[in-house]
């Protein structure tokens, strides 16, 4: 009996034990089938791996090799075509009295001291880059506004400042002088630009800098040493005083003498300056003035000297007629006597050329004489600027219609010679006049005899009461 309930206990123990075995051996299995999957996955992302890593070994070696080839490339652009860059800020550094005095020969002249100057520097300092560099070398400045400094310091001629500017650009291809107009700031903010891009490239071996008497270029230079690239730069150096913004960034420098000016002008110096012929004109203009007179004796102001406010002559562009000049020149001022005076809209500053005022004086001969148009006499006679002579002669088709501006009584009855001279080819003068010929004294058939009123700029011609 005792034998009985031992052995339930023995039994259940048993079946208790098989049965946590066998959730040990089903628990074993799944985790088991959960691990070979696991497994299997991270060997298919092995792969994966693997293959992005082969395939980026791949391209980091193609990349090495362009790297390598640019790296070539470059400096072989360094070695065969290295750039010597200038660039120059022409309001402070001015070239020297000597150089401008000479005119056209002195702009030469400078261009070859730079070329020299920058050619010998890099030769102390880099001397296998400098047998293959090219120097290309600008300088921005108000053209105008320096030309004014220069005439009231005494410095130079207007003649001779342009002179010498066209000298220079015509000296090399690669050196030019740039008008950036009046603005404030306006050739600081070119050079700045430039020294930002043209610092950038592998071809440029060095850059030559002309403005270390402006502390406005201070931040620009600082923007080049954060970049690492300030050690391009060279201050070329005009006045003998260095701006004290520039002073820490302590440059090299390269000082080319006779070139600049060491001293500042002041930019309107004490002394009244008045414009007059003597002090601003070329010996052309001189020359030309005074056959002018004999030309025009009775016509021709006292003085061809500019107004008030124009305190220089400039050239007409060469590529333009007169008639296209901005503003066109003003007949009445050159061939009689313009009423206008300062508020005159047409340009009483031009150098002109014997040619060019033959050219104005025989569109002038375009228009009728107001006092011959009359029937009266003009005291002035040949030297009249205005035309006696209708230029159509006795076979205008518009004098018997009555519509030829040319309406007194021998003006059209002068001989085939007078005729003939009005009547030059077209491409020896302009064909538009200004102010005083256009519109109201170009030559053209008008519908009324009205059309020939007199202007008020002809009471010139007009006798007069002595004057006291």
């Amino acid at each position: 009996m005792a034998e009985g309930p031992c052995a339930n206990n023995e039994l259940e123990r048993w079946l208790r034990l098989a049965e946590e075995q066998s959730a040990i051996f089903r628990q074993t299995l799944t985790e088991n089938t959960f691990l070979r999957d696991r497994v299997d996955e991270l060997e298919r992302e092995l792969s994966v791996w693997k293959l992005a890593f082969k395939t980026a070994e791949t391209e980091k070696n193609e990349f090495q090799k362009g790297l390598l080839k640019l790296e070539k490339s470059i400096g072989s652009m360094k070695d065969e075509n290295p750039l010597f860059l200038c660039l120059i800020d022409g309001d402070g550094n001015i070239f020297s009295q000597e150089l401008l005095t000479a005119g056209h020969a002195g702009g030469r002249h400078a261009a070859m001291l730079l070329t020299k100057g920058l050619t010998d520097y890099m030769v102390e300092t880099d001397a296998e880059s400098s047998s293959r560099g090219q120097v290309w070398l600008t300088i921005y400045c108000n053209k105008s506004g320096l030309m004014e400094t220069l005439v009231n310091n005494d410095i130079c001629t207007a003649g001779e400042f342009e002179a010498f500017v066209l000298g220079f650009n015509q000296s090399s291809p690669l050196f030019s002088v740039v008008d950036v107009g009046s603005g404030k700031e306006a050739a600081d903010a070119k050079i700045k630009e430039c020294l930002r891009i043209f610092t950038r490239f592998p071809q440029t071996s060095r850059v030559f800098f002309g403005g270390g008497h402006d502390n406005g270029y201070s931040s620009t230079l600082s923007h080049l040493e954060n970049e690492g690239l300030l050690k391009k730069i060279v201050l070329l150096r005009g006045y003998g005083t260095l701006a004290a913004e520039l002073q820490h960034f302590d440059l090299p420098e390269a000082h080319l003498q006779g070139v600049f000016m060491a001293k500042k002008l002041p930019p309107n110096p004490k002394k009244a300056h008045t414009t007059s012929s003597a002090d601003m004109h070329t010996p052309e203009f001189d020359k030309l003035q005074h056959i002018s007179q004999d030309l025009y004796p009775a016509t021709l102001p006292r003085s061809v000297t500019p107004g008030k406010g124009r305190p220089a002559l400039r050239h007409l562009d060469p590529s333009l007629p007169l008639n296209k000049q901005s503003p066109r020149p003003c007949t009445f001022f050159y061939l009689s006597k313009c009423k206008q005076g300062d508020k005159c809209t047409y340009g009483h500053d031009y150098y002109l050329t014997p040619q060019n005022q033959a050219e104005l004086r025989a569109n002038a001969k375009k228009s009728p004489c107001p006092l011959v148009n009359r029937n009266q006499n003009c005291p002035n006679g040949a030297a009249c600027p205005s035309g006696h002579v209708c230029p159509r002669g006795a076979k205008c088709p518009y004098m018997k219609s009555g519509k030829c501006k040319f309406n007194g009584r021998t003006m059209h009855m002068g001989s085939s010679d007078t005729v003939d001279s009005h009547n030059q080819p077209t491409g020896q003068r302009s064909s538009t006049m200004s102010r005083a010929t256009s519109p109201s004294t170009v030559w053209e058939p008008s519908s009324s005899p009205a059309s020939v009123t007199t202007s008020n700029q002809w009471d010139f011609f007009l006798p007069r009461p002595p004057e006291y």
